[in-house]
């Protein structure tokens, strides 16, 4: 070595803080030097990973004072945090969102967020681990640890799958609570709205209980899966209920429906009972078929033509149901709730209105199902109607109704059950299967009223005036004097009795 070359020791090494890189630095003077020699300071100075080969040669043939990157070690690359997906929003819309449509119901505008039971409202995705890195010394860096976080179950809620899934245990508003790194999610069963339903609060729509302290006004809509409490009126507007409904206010040019019930819904519930039975009898049929498929030479017809010969042969009763069931749901009109109207539509395969395909044959089986399920738990859990008075309003009941102070002006009631009517009943029509118990029917003036109950069902009556009409079963009787008390009931002749009590 010349006298411009320098030992190992005269080669300053300069490692950072974070040891991931490592410089080096000549002294002045020094022209070239072998590239080992290099190698050995760093060596000397502990640097022994990630050496940069020709940051290395390029050093030694023209050293500087200045420092130079020659080492560099591998920072630790951070994983993925563990992270949640809330599966509902309870946000409003921005303004700006709702100024930029052309046309807004503002009926529509209200932000209540709600979920029916077994709903999923979480999902917990799991942490990805980071990778190790090294620094220039050898050191193994570890990567900062992934962030945890954890759910917990608050009311009706529950967690599932390992502490990953947050699910609804009954229907209601979710809502949930964070605390740093912990989620405490919430299904509230009864949403309480104080103030009237209007323009500015907009349509409720909620699945679970609503209890409202005010007025449901012109125009408006509720619906809920559960009960319905209304300490006001409801005028000009439509109350829908899967439980209970009570209006402490009284009730106005609206209609009001609680539980699974419309015109036909009895009848409904047979026919598609029937079509369901049908539909899995074919399923045996076809499963019968694949199997034999190809000694009778029959594995190249598509799916929807042997259905259609099914249903030509073994199963010729299957389209005058669908075609009945598919005229009562019509006459029901928007008074049949959403699954009863998808059914109509679905039955369209096997009439030939829509393709009768493996798919549209599933989707049908599926939406009958769910018809026929709704159609016996309302059969089973009967929801009453109770109303202080009502004035030219619609009432539907899958249980009982009760008018509980004024009675009834120009009122049509639908009752599964029975009616009773506290004060008169004027105008308007009941229909009931069971009993019927009225005060005073009819009046002086106006439209007379119809009573009618099941065969089985008996008319109670306080006080009747001329024209009222009463029908037990098929047998008919028209008011012509004023009278009162009695009841009304057929007898063993099959004909109606007018008994004085």
């Amino acid at each position: 070595m010349s006298d411009n070359t320098a030992r190992p020791g005269e080669l300053k090494v300069i490692i950072s803080e974070d040891k991931l890189k490592a410089y080096i630095i000549a002294p002045e003077g020094i022209e070239r030097l072998d590239p080992e020699e290099v190698r050995r300071a760093l060596q000397e100075a502990g640097v022994v990973y990630g050496i940069r080969e020709e940051a290395v040669a390029s050093f030694a043939s023209a050293p500087t004072f200045q420092p130079v990157l020659v080492a560099e070690g591998d920072p630790p690359q951070p994983g993925e945090d563990e992270r949640l997906e809330v599966l509902f929003e309870a946000a409003p819309p921005p303004k700006e969102e709702l100024e930029e449509r052309e046309r807004v119901d503002f009926r529509e505008t209200s932000n209540i967020v709600s979920v029916e039971a077994q709903t999923l409202l979480a999902v917990k995705h799991p942490a990805r681990p980071g990778v190790p890195g090294r620094t220039v010394t050898g050191e193994e860096l570890l990567p900062p640890a992934p962030r945890v976080l954890e759910l917990r179950a608050g009311r009706n809620v529950e967690l599932r799958e390992n502490g990953t899934q947050v699910v609804a245990l009954v229907g209601g508003r979710p809502w949930y609570k964070r605390v740093k790194d912990t989620y405490i999610f919430h299904v509230d069963p009864v949403l309480v709205f104080r103030g009237d339903v209007c323009m500015k609060s907009g349509n409720i729509r909620f699945k679970g209980d609503v209890k409202i302290f005010g007025n449901v006004c012109e125009t408006m809509e509720v619906q809920a899966t559960g009960k319905v409490e209304i300490s006001g009126m409801v005028t000009r507007a439509t109350v829908t209920s899967g439980g209970h409904l009570t209006v402490h206010g009284g009730v106005i040019a609206s209609k009001i429906r609680a539980g699974v019930t419309f015109p036909g819904a009895k009848k409904l519930a047979f026919l598609l009972g029937d079509i369901k039975t049908s539909l899995h009898r074919m399923v045996q049929a076809l499963a019968q078929i694949k199997e034999h498929a190809e000694d009778k030479n029959i594995a190249q017809l598509g799916f929807g033509r042997i259905l259609l010969a099914l249903m030509d042969t073994k199963f010729k009763n299957l389209r005058p149901l669908v075609k009945a069931a598919q005229q009562q749901i019509a006459a029901a009109g928007p008074d049949a709730p959403p699954e009863i109207l998808r059914v109509r539509q679905s039955l369209n395969c096997l009439v030939g209105l829509n393709p009768l395909t493996a798919k549209s044959f599933a989707e049908l089986m599926r939406e009958v199902e769910e018809a026929v399920n709704l159609l016996q738990e309302g059969a089973a859990n009967p929801a009453n109607v109770t109303v202080p008075f009502t004035l030219a309003s619609t009432i539907l009941s899958s249980g009982s109704v009760f008018v509980t102070r004024r009675g009834c002006v120009n009122t049509v009631i639908n009752a599964y059950q029975g009616v009773v009517i506290k004060g008169s009943f004027k105008g308007g029509e009941i229909f009931c299967e069971e009993k019927a118990e009225i005060e005073e029917l009819g009046s002086t003036l106006g439209s007379p009223p119809v009573v009618r109950v099941g065969p089985a069902g008996t008319i109670r009556v306080g006080r009747a005036f001329p024209g009222a009409v009463l029908q037990v079963g098929e047998s008919r009787y028209v008011v012509t004097q004023e009278s009162g008390p009695f009841k009304a009931r057929l007898g063993k002749d099959g004909l109606m009795e007018i008994i004085p009590y």
